[in-house]
């Protein structure tokens, strides 16, 4: 059985924090946001602090070619902060992080506690490992991979604008499942296979975003689950974050379909979460969660997608006060800058 004990709330008045962390649809924000509601001064530096494509893809696939340009980043950032004493430093990811910039970190920061965790796989991300010594915490959202790298373990969370009191007036509903994400790997095959096993009176919404028509047109070529690809089951031109809002606070379930390479649950599982909304995803390691009840989430094999109709017409049952809490950005920090592992809490046994 999990742990039923859950994290303190951080007492962070009046402390420094360095933070950074990937922009990654805001949530960078939130945190920070969460950071200085508890008292504490936040100095930020974006990792990957570039939009050109060329650079982020440079980022993903030779993080030693975007190393001289961020270790200016820091320098510059770090001088600009000045002289300061931090009690933590928080990083995120650390892609683009030189390893020669935290080292000086360490030496010049004696008095801080430093504090990693990655949101992304390990498998992409292998540089990070390197960086693990230089922290007094680590953390992953994948559980196989913290135990392998004697790391702790800790999901994600779900960002204020997501949740949805218990008590709360529920929005109209106008779907009984969406989908709104970019069409990489096998998105598009197991959207299309879920809508075409739906019956006709099931209300669904799809929205598969690519960066532009090249994209298909590669995709058609390489990728066997976009052969005969319609353009028009696509939109290039991203989705606001009001106008995807409002799809998912109208919809009774959320699907999600994770990379085929990552194992640790997406950030929209637990958004479904923040809002009361049913699941249906393709991650099976959901399964291992102290919070998975088949009731709230159904696991589909991406190879033969198949979603029960029934499941998405169906209430969605409640979830327990203390696991809403633990997977709020709140729960996030307070984890986060706990002295205590509170790995096994996640987990629906220990072992």
């Amino acid at each position: 059985m999990p742990q039923t004990d859950f994290s303190p709330t951080a007492d962070l008045n009046g402390a420094r924090v360095l933070m950074s962390a990937p922009h990654f649809f805001g949530y960078d924000r939130e945190i920070v946001a969460e950071l200085e509601r508890r008292g504490a001064h936040v100095d930020y530096v974006p990792d990957r602090p570039f939009d050109a494509p060329l650079l982020k893809a440079a980022a993903r696939f030779s993080r030693a070619a975007v190393l001289r340009h961020t270790r200016k980043v820091w320098r510059e950032a770090l001088e600009g902060f000045g002289d300061v004493q931090y009690d933590y430093v928080l990083i995120i990811n650390g892609q683009t992080l030189p390893e020669d910039v935290l080292a000086d970190l360490r030496s010049s920061q004696k008095g801080a506690t430093f504090l990693f965790y990655i949101w992304d796989s390990l498998e992409n991300r292998g540089s990070a490992l390197q960086l693990l010594r230089y922290f007094d915490r680590t953390s992953s959202f994948e559980i196989d991979a913290a135990r392998a790298n004697g790391m702790r373990f800790r999901p994600l969370f779900f960002a204020p604008s997501f949740a949805l009191s218990a008590d709360g007036d529920a929005p109209a509903i106008g779907h009984d499942i969406s989908f709104l994400g970019t069409a990489h790997s096998d998105r598009y095959a197991i959207v299309k296979s879920i809508d075409a096993s739906l019956p006709a009176e099931i209300r669904r919404k799809w929205f598969l975003y690519l960066q532009a028509h090249w994209v298909l047109t590669a995709y058609r070529i390489t990728n066997p689950g976009f052969r005969g690809a319609d353009a028009d089951d696509f939109s290039f031109e991203a989705m606001g974050r009001e106008d995807a809002k409002a799809v998912f606070w109208a919809s009774r379930t959320i699907l999600d379909i994770e990379h085929p390479r990552q194992k640790g649950l997406t950030i929209r599982t637990f958004e479904a979460l923040g809002a009361r909304r049913k699941l249906v995803t393709t991650n099976a390691e959901v399964r291992r969660y102290a919070f998975f009840d088949p009731a709230l989430v159904q696991v589909i094999d991406r190879a033969a997608p198949v979603v029960d109709a029934e499941f998405l017409t169906a209430p969605a049952p409640a979830l327990d006060a203390d696991l809403y809490q633990r997977y709020s950005v709140a729960g996030f920090v307070d984890e986060l800058f706990d002295p205590i592992d509170r790995s096994t809490s996640h987990l629906r046994e220990a072992a």
